[in-house]
């Protein structure tokens, strides 16, 4: 009997693992393609070297396989297959990390569903620094629940894992900062407590003496005045919320609340679950006043949800879970989430718009930005990067640009080896390697 449910156990867990495999190369052009997936992609290959920007050095755990590919001269398929399953590796190595920590199976299969119902559009967001690390939150919960650890040791590990997060992003540091203090109302564990103050310092120095680059930015873009009743209903994040539940998530909602049913929390981590979720919604809210892409947007709302789904993890209890039915609800929302992100075509069809642009058409061209449909619009800069991309893997690299309205490219044209990437590189004098770029000489004609 023992043995049969290890087989089990296991038979789902192998075909977890290569499901995702599979949805990230089925994907594999998309992923590596889009917005600053290309863009980032293309300076590792240029410099031979990580792209690392605004002192996010998580990086290196999406970037050092596509980065090894570059530097043994693999195709230029190959990188791109290594590039968009280069979290996988992280993601399986957390994996393990949480099985050794811990003896409650369920904390392992959490974080495994975590990975495909949290996501939607963030799913494409192979080099997002914030999405790649929020899979720490529920190693967090595993290294304070784990019988292996000492409180010494408890504490140790969950200083290097709040050090890794804030590296990655701000929000992912204040997302662990919710969730532990929601841990700490719960459990009364003093390994909380002491994350809590390492959150909290770091985020204070980070807001005065350390304040710099983009993260510096948007600390003091905040406003307090953002916050009416018109844009906690009507802003674009709040826009985005509603119809991302309701059409996408509310299926693994579902099964998460049953879950949280099922195993018993106090009445002071419900309110204090209920406030978190108010004050992140709220932060969202002002932090993306001024809109964003769904990809964008979803990266911080997957956060969220991940918070919730660590809150869960850290209360949950195998004979409270261990019943078949509860294990077929759960299956089908995993099956659901692949499903859903099997479906999703709007980043094949931008694929395929940028391929018919290029067809029959000059090696480099320029499209107005008023011309474009609004999915180009959303994310215009990167085209010039996408197109190198798509272009170069059928064997006739072209490229095009999305002009704006602002962008100054009169004193480039008459250049026939000038490539014009995002418009803060334009001055750069930019040589492609060629070896992956063979772009022929030509001037950019403009196409009205």
């Amino acid at each position: 009997m023992i043995l049969k449910k290890y087989i089990k156990e296991k038979t789902f867990v192998v075909l977890y693992w290569v499901a995702y495999v599979f949805l990230c190369l089925h994907f594999y052009l998309e992923r590596s393609t889009y917005g600053d997936n290309s863009y980032y992609l293309f300076q590792i290959i240029q410099q031979n070297d990580f792209c690392i920007q605004y002192a996010r050095y998580a990086a290196v755990f999406n970037q050092w396989l596509p980065l090894l590919a570059v530097k043994l001269q693999m195709s230029l398929k190959t990188i791109l297959f290594f590039y968009t399953i280069s979290p996988v590796f992280l993601y399986f190595i957390i994996f393990l990390v949480i099985r050794y920590l811990v003896k409650e199976k369920w904390l392992s299969y959490l974080f495994m569903i975590s990975l495909v119902v949290t996501v939607r559009d963030s799913f494409f967001y192979v080099n997002d620094e914030l999405n790649l690390m929020g899979s720490l939150l529920i190693l967090m919960v595993a290294v304070l629940r784990s019988d292996r650890l000492n409180t010494i040791s408890r504490i140790i590990a969950l200083f290097i894992v709040i050090t890794i997060m804030q590296f990655a992003h701000l929000f992912l540091l204040l997302a662990a900062g919710v969730f532990l203090a929601i841990y700490f109302i719960e459990k009364r564990q003093k390994e909380a407590l002491v994350g809590m103050v390492i959150v909290v310092v770091i985020v204070v120095l980070r807001a005065t003496l350390l304040k710099g680059g983009r993260d510096g930015s948007s600390i003091d873009a905040l406003s307090i005045k953002v916050i009416t009743l018109k844009n906690l209903y009507a802003s674009p994040f709040a826009i985005f919320f509603r119809k991302s539940v309701f059409y996408y998530y509310l299926p693994a909602i579902t099964v998460m609340m049953v879950l949280f049913i099922l195993n018993k929390s106090s009445f002071y981590t419900k309110i204090a679950s209920v406030f978190g979720f108010l004050c992140l919604y709220l932060l969202l809210v002002v932090f993306l006043i001024n809109g964003a892409s769904d990809m964008y947007n979803d990266k911080y709302l997957a956060i969220v949800f991940l918070i919730y789904w660590s809150i869960l993890a850290s209360i949950i209890e195998t004979d409270k879970t261990d019943k078949f039915s509860i294990k077929a609800i759960v299956f089908f929302a995993v099956l659901l989430s692949f499903f859903q992100l099997f479906k999703i075509e709007k980043y094949t069809d931008r694929v395929n718009f940028l391929t018919e642009l290029m067809q029959e058409k000059p090696v480099k061209q320029i499209y107005l930005f008023e011309k474009m449909p609004d999915n180009l619009k959303t994310m215009s800069w990167s085209v010039p990067y996408e197109t190198l991309f798509i272009s170069s893997l059928k064997g006739n690299t072209q490229t095009i640009l999305i002009k704006e309205s602002f962008y100054q490219i009169d004193d480039f044209l008459s250049d026939s080896s000038k490539f014009l990437g995002a418009e803060w590189t334009f001055p750069a004098d930019i040589k492609l390697n060629e070896r992956y770029f063979p772009l022929k000489s030509g001037i950019y004609e403009m196409n009205r």
